[in-house]
């Protein structure tokens, strides 16, 4: 069970470890303005970013029961499971070498897509925004981006969508991450299509020198709960990675995850929920994708080798068991034969768990959908 933090070490290549492909020239320029939009969404105020840090609001009082496993089968889709879910030019105003699936919810009955559209890495990226009725066939909701990276008031222009809510009120609220220093920050919106308002100032960075997370917080995954809402990130330290949790009762506001029984000073401030065990992963752990399901917290996520994803579950988000036999994807069940996988988005929706995977190489990247049907917790594999 993946409950203690432990000590982090080594360091990784880019092609193992990092974000999706660079080639050394922009293709693309920004589009849209960044001016401030003239409607402003009723969402709260942020605070500074924080390094603040508060107890999870459903924390057990001793370790939960074992998790027992039912066999992951996620199937890629369509006739030609070859033959992408969304390319990487869904449009004339898209024409860029890569895309990843950013943020994807269902929302008043349709799937719906802010995809994350870029040439350059780190550089400008453009989100466009698409819709679905199955979660497969999707087809832009507008041709022009509803935001790029050039609109974020910090992060140097490259920022990158990573989830999407809509709070009780309607506002579409949208998180992203700089790639360059590793701050999360958000957007809202009254209507998807925008405009998209950023915030100021980031809502979560890494924590001071000698955390756990010092040198960064990357790819938010934003979960809304009855309870409020969790959200799991990447958290850095000497090109060493774990995933931690920070809390918020209106989706604006964050506090980090501490556990008071940790002493050591990587651990003063916050703790990590999940880090590396097994040695596929190679002390490190990164992009979660998380959903809140009948099976539980269920999470995806990277190891050292990014084109390799496990499978965990919790029953209170903080203290995770992993599938004994991962990882249950990599390049070998991949629909195109030698090509590699970056960044991802997980939903699960009418009994279905659809993962979206940028699938692809420095040529060239595409999104490709497979869907595990039925429940992952039960009986041991």
């Amino acid at each position: 069970m993946k409950i203690r933090p432990l000590l982090l070490l080594a360091s990784f290549a880019w092609l193992t470890a990092g974000c999706s492909p660079a080639p050394a020239t922009d293709l693309s320029d920004p589009v849209g303005s960044a001016a401030t939009p003239a409607t402003t969404p009723t969402v709260p105020t942020p605070t500074a970013a924080s390094t603040a840090t508060s107890e999870p609001t459903a924390e057990p009082t001793a370790t939960p029961a074992p998790i027992s496993f039912a066999q992951p089968d996620f199937v890629f889709q369509g006739a030609d499971p070859s033959v992408p879910t969304l390319p990487r030019e869904p449009s004339a105003s898209f024409n860029n070498l890569y895309i990843n699936p950013g943020g994807v919810l269902f929302h008043d009955g349709q799937f719906h897509m802010f995809f994350n559209s870029f040439t350059k890495w780190p550089g400008l990226v453009e989100i466009g925004y698409a819709v679905s009725p199955d979660g497969y066939a999707w087809q832009l909701a507008q041709s022009q981006p509803v935001i790029t990276s050039a609109q974020i008031p910090f992060g140097e222009n490259a920022s990158d969508v990573s989830s999407v809510v809509v709070l009780d009120d309607g506002t579409w609220v949208m998180y992203f991450h700089t790639v360059r220093d590793g701050r999360i920050g958000l957007a809202t919106a009254e209507d998807p299509t925008g405009p998209w308002t950023p915030t100021a100032d980031p809502v979560l960075i890494g924590g001071p020198e000698g955390a756990w997370d010092e040198d960064g917080v990357y790819w938010p995954n934003v979960v809304k709960t009855e309870s409020g809402f969790y959200m799991y990130y990447t958290g850095e330290s000497f090109s060493d990675k774990a995933i931690g949790l920070a809390q918020s009762a209106d989706g604006v506001n964050w506090a980090k995850y501490d556990d008071p029984a940790t002493t050591a000073a990587e651990y003063a401030e916050s703790d990590p929920v999940f880090v590396s065990e097994a040695g596929w992963e190679s002390k490190r752990v990164s992009r979660p994708r998380v959903q809140f399901t009948p099976d539980g917290w269920v999470m995806i996520y990277a190891g050292a080798a990014i084109d390799k994803r496990g499978l965990a579950i919790s029953t209170d988000g903080i203290h995770w068991d992993s599938y004994p036999a991962n990882p249950i994807l990599t390049p070998d069940d991949f629909p195109i034969p030698g090509r590699k996988t970056w960044d991802t988005a997980l939903l699960y929706h009418d009994g279905a768990y659809f993962y979206y995977m940028e699938i692809g190489n420095l040529s060239g990247t595409d999104l490709y959908l497979a869907v595990h049907s039925g429940l992952l917790a039960g009986d041991d594999p």
